[in-house]
């Protein structure tokens, strides 16, 4: 039963990420359509990640207090449908409603999903959850795949409806082959512990530099000498190369424990730093494993934190606090590469990681101060 629910919860993550990447490959019939400029096409992104990060508390606690699964359940519904609604979208600000509405019902995924997985999984919980974290770059990497020749075939729109059909199938599958509530406490509690505000903080500086790479990596290379095609190659490549990310990271979490957090963001500082000084499409490749382990090895190292009774409310807020500098990370890159160029922007990349490992070394010396403490007392 394990595997069948990690799988069909790793899917449901997949089609998560699916649905909110789409609009990127889609982004030039959009604004030929509607008129739009390039800004007005960045909100489309925000339109979502805005609602979806505001509801990651509420769906934690809610799914602690109503049942992880039932939550879940809802959520894949939820956002398939209100994806599906883009097909009826005809102005510019009906487009954004309905990206801000998926937004909402995706955004009641990731704390029941991350709980639900971190109690099932408990001593193994860094692999499964590299597992389940396979979803962005999976999700990132075929939407392109799937909406680019449904909308020259036929219209942009209907890839939204061909995407919801496809993960309204998961979401019926979990109904009907996951019998019951399989991870619910006997008491939900909404409360956030003091110790996890440094993780959070770091988890918001990792997310601003993840999305501020992701959004302008392609411009990034094309300025440095290197063709759109092969660009492009290298960012499918990043993605690619991320699943096996991923999985490593879940693995070396079981193995290092919360040790392997500064060591990947470490390593992440490095690479970007390599990266922004040559512009080598070779740094892609390891880079690729250790800036998607991230995922995995924050959120084991974040249901650490909590106790059963609120571990939804934990996984929510961490997750909350990380995608507000997902929100402003591609805006602050953008602001930086129209006032300093590509080179000297990307090194703030490298700059963030560098911050994020300060504050997770902060937090192990504020942890074992606490740990020397309570042994003196004993």
């Amino acid at each position: 039963m394990r595997k069948r629910l990690l799988a069909l919860l790793s899917l449901g993550w997949i089609f998560n990420y699916a649905h909110r990447m789409a609009i990127p490959p889609l982004i030039p019939m959009i604004k030929a359509e509607l008129g739009i400029n390039n800004a007005e096409a960045g909100l489309l992104m925000t339109a979502l990640l805005l609602p979806y990060a505001l509801v990651q508390v509420p769906a934690g606690y809610l799914g602690d207090r109503l049942g992880r699964k039932r939550l879940l359940v809802m959520s894949i519904i939820g956002y398939s449908l209100s994806s599906a609604l883009i097909v009826f979208a005809r102005q510019y600000w009906e487009l954004l409603a309905v990206r801000a509405l998926y937004g909402v019902f995706s955004g009641f995924y990731y704390a029941p999903a991350t709980a639900l997985i971190s109690e099932v999984y408990r001593e193994r919980k860094g692999s499964a959850l590299g597992v389940f974290m396979i979803g962005p770059p999976v999700g990132t990497g075929i939407a392109p795949l799937i909406v680019v020749p449904i909308a020259l075939s036929l219209q942009w729109r209907y890839a939204f409806a061909v995407l919801s059909a496809m993960s309204l199938l998961v979401g019926l599958a979990l109904i009907f082959t996951v019998r019951g509530e399989v991870s619910k406490p006997q008491r939900a509690s909404f409360s956030i512990p003091g110790n996890v505000f440094l993780l959070s903080a770091a988890n918001f500086v990792v997310l601003a530099a993840f999305f501020g790479l992701l959004t302008f990596l392609v411009s990034f290379l094309v300025d440095s000498g290197v063709s759109i095609e092969s660009a492009s190659a290298l960012f499918s490549l990043l993605s690619a190369i991320g699943i096996a990310g991923s999985l490593l990271g879940g693995g070396l979490y079981d193995r290092m424990g919360r040790g392997s957090i500064p060591a990947v963001f470490g390593l992440n500082a490095v690479l970007t730093f390599i990266l922004a000084i040559t512009a080598s499409p070779w740094v892609v490749i390891p880079l690729g494993l250790t800036f998607y382990s991230v995922g995995a090895i924050v959120t084991a190292y974040t249901s650490e934190k909590a106790t059963p009774e609120n571990l939804g409310s934990v996984m929510g807020f961490v997750n909350m606090v990380g995608f507000f500098g997902a929100t402003v990370g591609p805006y602050l890159l953008g602001l930086l590469i129209d006032r300093f160029g590509y080179e000297k922007a990307f090194l703030s990349v490298s700059a963030m990681y560098l911050l994020a490992w300060v504050l997770i070394k902060l937090e192990d010396l504020a942890e074992g101060r606490k740990e020397k403490s309570g042994i003196s007392r004993t």
